[in-house]
């Protein structure tokens, strides 16, 4: 595994937590939005960027991502 990847790994997984915190969800609720969305896929893609951001500024982002595939969160 390259060390971007493990990067981005451990960013998805440091923000697992964040997100079902911050949206209030299980993480079974928040397992199906990340599917649904391919929000990992996303994080991957936006890595580079995230990584001068906050985790609040990313789960903002995040959640503008999923509202611009149509999606809600609440």
């Amino acid at each position: 595994m390259r060390i971007r990847d493990k990067e981005v790994l451990n960013m998805q997984l440091t923000l697992i937590p964040a997100l079902a915190e911050a949206w209030n969800k299980t993480y079974s609720e928040l397992s199906d939005i990340l599917k649904e969305y391919d929000v990992l896929s996303y994080i991957d893609v936006c890595y580079e960027n995230y990584n001068s951001t906050g985790n609040q500024g990313i789960i903002d982002d995040l959640q503008d991502y999923i509202q611009m595939q149509g999606g809600r969160i609440n």
